[in-house]
């Protein structure tokens, strides 16, 4: 019974969203028109030809359980902009866009992790100020701007390292003011108290006491920064010209094209539920954890 309450909502919100996406792409201005009708050579007869082959006469619902039927059958369809399967384009630019972002994710988080716990616990002013002020002036820039910047500063051969350094750097102005106050909070534990009364040292005291018991919420940060990470890859790789994931997705917005954002629609939910539930699952397990270490 757990299990169906527990997959029943994921599943539901999957469906309404891929819904949602159908319905919004054809009320898009210029849905289901081509650029061969402007051509004068074409007669009437072959212009409604190509109007009945575009799909733009199906309703919404009729579209989208048409697409629920070939992604039953593992078919994602056709690119209408880049005539190629749907699934062949997700696995190329998905590929780009993790080897720019994923690891630059899990650097930003480790980094400001690791500031945050060298400012709380070996009294750095000058690195707290400078590192709260630069998380505070990434926060308030675009990260369109920040990628503009940093081609124009580094003018690099390689777009993916602007990408990678601004996912980064985005991820760890948003990681380092929260887990700043989740090691205050957890600083302030029973337990941490004890063990700094009875003379633990102050590495033992961080690693065993400290972050043990943050660790979960830390996590869950870290598993909430995955669809966060997307949403910067649209318009940096835009900026970057990076063919990866991000690209694709605006593309495919300027192109109408429903096959493409369809299929994206399902993977970013299919990720962002997945880290949302693990998210969800370490937040839940660190008050049980900090309770069984006061008992």
């Amino acid at each position: 019974m757990k299990l169906l309450q527990a997959t029943t909502g994921p599943i539901l919100t999957m469906l309404l969203g891929g819904l949602l996406t159908v319905w919004l792409v054809r009320q898009a201005p210029g849905y289901g028109a081509d650029p061969s009708e402007l051509d004068g050579r074409w007669s009437a007869e072959s212009i409604a030809t190509l109007r009945a082959q575009s799909q733009g006469h199906m309703t919404t619902w009729q579209l989208y359980t048409a697409y629920l039927k070939g992604l039953a059958r593992g078919d994602m369809g056709n690119s209408l902009a880049w005539n190629r399967p749907v699934a062949q384009l997700l696995g190329q630019r998905g590929l780009v866009t993790l080897r720019s972002s994923g690891l630059a994710v899990l650097f930003g988080w480790a980094a400001a992790v690791v500031v945050a716990l060298s400012c709380r616990f070996r009294a750095l002013p000058l690195v707290s100020t400078t590192s709260r002020g630069a998380a505070a002036a990434l926060l308030c820039l675009p990260a369109p701007a920040v990628a503009l910047l940093l081609c124009l500063v580094m003018r690099p051969a390689v777009p993916e390292l602007v990408a990678a350094a601004v996912t980064g750097l985005a991820i760890f102005a948003r990681v380092l003011l929260p887990s700043s106050t989740l090691l205050y909070a957890s600083e302030a534990e029973p337990h941490v108290l004890q063990a700094r009364a009875r003379g633990v040292t102050s590495t033992r005291l961080v690693i065993w006491h400290v972050f043990r018991c943050a660790a979960p919420a830390l996590f869950s940060l870290l598993a909430a920064s995955v669809p966060v990470a997307f949403g910067i890859a649209v318009p940096v790789e835009t900026v970057c010209n990076l063919p990866g994931a991000g690209q694709l997705a605006w593309l495919a917005a300027q192109k109408r094209d429903l096959p493409v954002l369809t299929g994206l629609t399902f993977a970013l939910m299919a990720v962002t539920l997945l880290s949302t539930s693990m998210a969800r699952a370490w937040s839940v397990s660190g008050p049980e954890l900090a309770e069984r270490r006061t008992a």
